[in-house]
């Protein structure tokens, strides 16, 4: 039973990551695709889609920290599914997101030497690529 109730909350942990990458990159998308095209139409549309990604996002972050606060009390529990393939998959993660960064900024000093770039729309794509670099790796880490 304990086995079952571990593969459960693994399985749930996955699909908790896999909606909130999936909320995450609608949502902040739109904000850039807003802040890109002020005053077209489709920024209406967009500001909808973009309501139901932040909707999928926070949903999915509350229900994450549900579930972080239910490992806190259960310790068995806790040291089943924070074992050290989990926490190295977290630090393969967060590299992976450090090194997007990185390269994105390159990318965009890079670009800078040409032509003029935005830098509220450089801050925002640098945050945007990060965070879902972290995520999808995150993802792709926890599948197995």
């Amino acid at each position: 039973m304990e086995t079952s109730l571990i593969e459960q909350l693994d399985k749930s942990r996955y699909n908790l990551l896999k909606w909130t990458t999936i909320g995450w990159a609608i949502w902040f998308a739109t904000i850039i695709g807003n802040n890109v095209s002020k005053g077209h139409i489709l920024v209406t549309i967009a500001y909808w889609v973009g309501l139901l990604g932040s909707t999928i996002f926070m949903i999915n972050l509350i229900k994450f920290l549900k579930l972080k606060r239910e490992l806190r009390w259960n310790n068995k529990l806790k040291e089943a599914l924070e074992n050290e393939l989990h926490v190295l998959n977290l630090h393969k993660s967060y590299q992976i997101g450090y090194w997007t960064v990185i390269g994105i900024t390159i990318l965009f000093l890079f670009v800078s030497i040409f032509t003029t770039v935005s830098p509220l729309l450089v801050t925002e794509l640098i945050l945007y690529f990060g965070v879902l670099a972290v995520l999808i790796s995150g993802l792709i880490y926890n599948r197995d």
